[in-house]
């Protein structure tokens, strides 16, 4: 567990594979997403390891191929982040997103979850094993302090309510995320027999929470009894919250670590929520902003502040007789993060003290600035009518999409279709939408339900939509989200490798064949991953000199034939790798391909004429690509 100022490589980390392990199903729950770390994650998912840059982009479009059908995030409907670069490959992220439709006006689905399930690379071996991963983090590339809590689970002869807890949670999860093989059933029930392992800081858990809806909520804890001292962090907190925790524990310390704009605002508040804290701690990191990772502001004495990114952890930590307990998780201080109106997940359990005491020591007393109250008078941020109508107006949209694309045959454009007109007549905005990778948005008109957008290549085609808003009432107030809509048919496997042909190429597809029988033949294999043909071997290991000759040299017989004795299925990994990549990467060669490209295409090609004289000597026998 920790509370870290980190990017996305922290969750990487706790959700790759071990060695000798590889990821049947991940499920990811997120308020807001960006394609490009969850891409990232998809490759830690699949133990490919650095993408070196002889293979290029070779790394993600194998993670793809393989995690096809196992890896989903569940998110809130219009926070899909919009990428700046990269679209080509990231059509393909339609099959990883799935939006829950909440109307962000009143609630959202803000849980910060994971759930991964891995089984061993040796097929004689009978046993899987699941990881949890629950905190306040985002899948984006954002940099804020964020706190998180892995767990490590195996199928055990009994279960305790923690452990039932969690299944609940897989549940959920699954029944959202809707996987073809991995249905809230069969999620549910193989959880039901697993048994949670937590670190080693964590001396019992006492609670754990997923909860959908008001029914499920856990309602906001109680002060423990003998109360000494308490340290409450959230970068979002409304006036009713934070005074209830003003009077946790007769006599105790009491501190409040949050941000800038959070504690002018609570000071400006009639009710002083602040009045009954020891000590006030504001921390102000410089990380960007981020579009997407707010929750909806709310309006009143207790409204909920939008704050810097700098501090995202959202914790509560208190100290008594008994020891140590830690509220730890996705909900802010606010009555609509512990009400039920928004979707959470916490853990609630009791800790060692070196937890708490590094919290002080690390964020409270080393990093924030301690904040005179007097200071505060004065300050408050006030709403602004128009962007506070604009976010409503965009909360709304993103609900209300339901969208439908259906292609026409003959001219290979799109009708798109909603249930329900998107913008009213008297709507002060504009909206315009485009597939992802298409140059330019069709405007919506007010009061109409269908638009038409442009045809694009196969390999270019995709569920996922751009929207923007722009706003007609002010000048520069705008915003831009992905959303999935539902095509028919769908994207199919064919439409996944045209795309993942292109971001490949023959060069890095040779370069990553030649470091797989190296590898198993015993030509520089890494130790770490013995007889691993999902883990390649570095750079270094695998023998290339980095000349432009070498980057595109086809394996050699005898390489083939040493792999055959030491593995034989990494033999027939390749050949089923030929027989599904090599017609596609020839089909994907754009006509303004550079030299080293083709040349290495054609020496593709000179392959696959000696492999064809090698499988039928050897009698391979074919199945799906790796």
């Amino acid at each position: 567990m920790g509370l870290d100022r980190t990017d996305s490589l922290a969750v990487l980390e706790a959700l790759a594979p071990d060695p000798g392990w590889a990821t049947d199903v991940a499920i990811v729950s997120s308020y807001s997403v960006d394609l490009v770390a969850a891409a990232a994650l998809v490759v830690a998912l699949a133990g490919e390891g650095e993408d070196h840059e002889r293979m290029r982009n070779a790394p993600l479009a194998r993670a793809c191929e393989r995690m096809r059908d196992r890896f989903r995030v569940v998110c809130q409907a219009g926070r899909i982040v919009v990428p700046s670069a990269g679209t080509s490959v990231l059509v393909v992220a339609d099959r990883w997103i799935r939006e829950v439709p909440h109307d962000g006006n009143d609630r959202s689905w803000h849980a910060k979850l994971a759930l991964v399930r891995y089984s061993p690379i040796d097929e004689g071996r009978d046993e899987s094993e699941w990881r949890l991963w629950i905190g306040s983090r985002n899948l984006t590339r954002d940099t804020s302090w964020d706190s998180a809590l892995t767990a490590v689970g195996r199928v055990a002869g009994t279960s305790d309510d923690i452990d039932r807890a969690v299944s609940r949670a897989g549940e959920v999860l699954a029944g959202r995320a809707d996987l073809p093989d991995w249905g809230a059933g069969r999620v549910g029930a193989e959880l039901r027999q697993v048994h949670w392992e937590w670190p080693a800081e964590v001396q019992k858990v006492m609670g754990f929470a997923l909860w959908p809806d008001a029914a499920a909520a856990p309602g906001f804890p109680s002060a423990p009894s003998g109360l000494q001292r308490v340290v409450a962090v959230s970068p979002f907190m409304d006036g009713a919250t934070t005074a209830r925790l003003s009077r946790w524990g007769r006599g105790a310390t009491r501190q409040l670590l949050t941000t800038p704009p959070t504690l002018a605002t609570l000071a400006a508040q009639k009710s002083a929520p602040l009045a009954g804290f020891t000590s006030l701690h504001q921390l102000d990191s410089p990380a960007a902003p981020e579009d997407g990772d707010a929750d909806q502001d709310e309006t009143g004495d207790d409204q909920m502040v939008e704050v810097h990114r700098g501090l995202h952890a959202k914790l509560i930590w208190a100290r008594g007789p008994k020891g140590d307990e830690l509220w730890l998780g996705s909900a802010n201080l606010t009555q609509r993060a512990w009400d039920g109106r928004n979707t959470e997940a916490v853990v609630h359990a009791r800790v060692a003290s070196t937890v708490g005491n590094g919290l002080v020591d690390g964020l409270i007393e080393g990093l924030a600035v301690e904040v005179d109250p007097d200071d505060l008078i004065g300050g408050g941020q006030v709403a602004d009518p128009a962007e506070a109508a604009f976010d409503a107006l965009r909360n709304r949209i993103a609900a209300s999409w339901d969208a439908r694309l259906t292609r026409n045959p003959r001219s290979g454009a799109y009708e798109c279709e909603t249930s329900a007109a998107l913008l009213a007549s008297s709507d002060d905005a504009t909206l315009t939408v485009r597939l992802l990778g298409q140059p330019a948005g069709v405007a919506w008109p007010r009061g109409a339900t269908r638009v038409t957008l442009p045809a694009t290549a196969p390999h270019r085609q995709t569920e996922l939509v751009v929207l923007e808003l722009r706003s007609t009432a002010t000048q520069d107030l705008a915003a831009s989200w992905l959303a999935r809509a539902t095509l028919d048919p769908p994207p199919d496997v064919a439409r996944d490798r045209a795309v993942l042909a292109r971001l490949m190429g023959p060069r890095a597809f040779l370069a990553w064949l030649r470091a797989l029988l190296d590898e198993v033949a015993g030509e520089g294999g890494d130790e770490a991953w013995p007889e691993d043909p999902r883990r390649r071997a570095s750079a270094r290991d695998a023998g290339w000199s980095g000349g432009s000759g070498v980057l595109y040299a086809a394996p050699t017989l005898e390489s083939v034939l040493r792999a055959w004795v030491r593995n034989p299925s990494a033999v027939q990994q390749v050949d089923r790798a030929l027989e599904t990549w090599g017609r596609e990467l020839r089909a994907a060669l754009p006509e303004d391909a550079g030299e080293e490209e083709r040349q290495a295409l054609g020496e593709l090609e000179r392959f696959e004429s000696t492999w064809a004289v090698v499988r039928q000597g050897l009698d391979l026998a074919r199945g799906e690509a790796p």
